[in-house]
């Protein structure tokens, strides 16, 4: 028990836990404090059979501070510089199901299935992302998180000298051309498009655990010619992202998600596009 909760580890992994107990649209005092706590101790956590309308979503992931605002990285303009509350979804906003995968949506989408840390294209990347399953096929679907924590501990001494004080260039632009998920092209010079500097090490402002910020839109280090830096940047994330560092959850109706975008990747995976899929995703700004 935490604070009035029921935290469950999950097996067989480095991080997240399962939550029982709390209705997450009625939290008392003691409740949310042991959230709060698990969040930063687990990186994951995991709840089932909750029912969130979209303003509840938003009130839950207001807890854990103000909702991002949209800027010019949406298929939809008519978002910029509103709160980020998306449906990630084969289902557009009109309620017409998408089933063919070159559809702009969709392609955009298909992005997603390379690990990432949302906005960390940002100057300010996301604090943490809240995803609330609305439908869900009966197979295929999974979130994947991986946990950069553990990825850094497993490093040795030599690599944690050799990787403090690097910056890396992110950019949605760049990633996003460089898998086909959108028309444009991707430049030679990665950090010619628009994105943001980052350390690849950062230090977690709660519990001051280092980790790694990469991602697949890291794409350039500072000081190291562009290859260089992307094979590096390569070599760390398929490190980082193996067992028992990972975790793919299934959906079911009424699952709520929520992570830690500053020690934690995630990933999309396929499902069949002839069944519908709908969730919910609330992002938390970060706190510079």
């Amino acid at each position: 028990m935490m604070g009035g909760i029921e935290v469950t580890p999950l097996p067989e992994t480095t991080f997240g836990a399962e939550i029982h107990g709390p209705d997450l649209r009625e939290l008392n005092a003691g409740s949310w404090a042991g959230i709060e706590q698990a969040f930063n101790e687990y990186g994951v956590l995991v709840f089932h059979d909750q029912s969130l309308g979209r303003d509840e979503q938003i009130s839950f992931a207001r807890r854990f501070g103000e909702i991002e605002l949209q800027d010019t990285n949406t298929m939809r303009p008519d978002l910029v510089g509103k709160p980020i509350v998306l449906d990630i979804s084969n289902v557009d906003q009109n309620g017409v199901h998408i089933k063919d995968r070159n559809h702009p949506q969709t392609r955009f989408l298909g992005g997603n299935e390379g690990w990432h840390s949302d906005s960390s294209f940002k100057v300010v990347s996301a604090k943490a992302s809240v995803l609330h399953a609305i439908e869900v096929p009966s197979t295929g679907g999974r979130t994947g998180y991986a946990d950069m924590r553990a990825a850094y501990d497993e490093l040795s001494d030599s690599d944690k000298a050799a990787l403090e004080g690097l910056n890396v260039f992110h950019s949605l632009a760049y990633s996003q051309a460089a898998v086909g998920a959108t028309d444009a092209k991707a430049a030679t010079e990665p950090s010619d498009m628009n994105g943001a500097w980052h350390p690849l090490v950062r230090r977690h402002p709660a519990t001051g655990q280092r980790s790694l910020f990469i991602g697949r839109h890291a794409c350039q280090v500072e000081g190291m010619s562009v290859a260089e830096g992307q094979a590096l940047l390569g070599r760390l994330l398929e490190a980082a992202c193996e067992p028992p560092r990972t975790y793919y959850h299934a959906w079911r109706p009424g699952d709520v998600v929520i992570w830690d975008n500053r020690c934690v990747l995630h990933r999309a995976t396929s499902w069949n596009l002839a069944k519908r899929r709908v969730l919910r995703h609330v992002r938390v700004a970060g706190e510079g």
